[in-house]
């Protein structure tokens, strides 16, 4: 058995108008202070395949050339992918978060893409997972009056993800089992 959960981009989009604007520390060390501060999003669009992608206006403090200003970029295109992860524990539902393109005023072409592909290596080791299985994973009671059954269990058995131009979808398998007492 499945279920299987359609995400419209209209529905993304009232998400990421909940969550943004936010701030992402890039590091934990103090000294540096490394972040990314995301807007309000001013495009949407899902790319088939591939995920979420994004743009808003954003900030950066980042170290360049020994100083660590906070650089303010007029847009940032940000791509979003979700994925499934096997883990020992389940399934997870992981979202990636990669710097497409950023528009860095005063600053070269060739720095702008140092500059990203470094956010980048510091924004891969930043999880956002959700472990659906742990969630979804649940042991259901029931009446005494089914002798010798206590119980129905409900058990994720895989998880998958599409992403079209219109939506994305999340497809649980599930297992049933009855937990009896004889």
């Amino acid at each position: 058995m499945w279920l299987e959960a359609i995400i419209t981009r209209e529905d993304l989009a009232q998400v990421l108008g909940e969550l943004l604007p936010v701030k992402i520390h890039l590091d934990d060390d103090e000294k540096t202070d490394r972040w990314l501060y995301l807007d309000r999003a001013t495009a949407i669009t899902l790319v088939e395949d591939m995920g979420l992608r994004v743009s808003c206006p954003a900030e950066l403090k980042w170290s360049i050339a020994g100083v660590t200003p906070t650089i303010k970029l007029d847009e940032l295109t940000v791509l979003i992918s979700p994925e499934i992860i096997e883990k020992n524990k389940g399934s997870v539902l992981g979202f990636n978060l990669e710097l497409e393109a950023a528009d860095i005023r005063g600053i070269p072409a060739i720095i702008d893409n140092t500059v990203v592909k470094a956010v980048n290596s510091a924004l891969a080791s930043k999880k956002l997972e959700w472990n659906f299985t742990k969630t979804l994973t649940h042991t259901v009671g029931l009446p005494s009056h089914l002798e010798p059954i206590e119980g129905l269990h409900i058990g994720v058995a895989w998880g998958k993800r599409r992403i079209g131009q219109e939506a994305l979808a999340l497809v649980v398998s599930f297992k049933l089992s009855f937990v009896r007492n004889d």
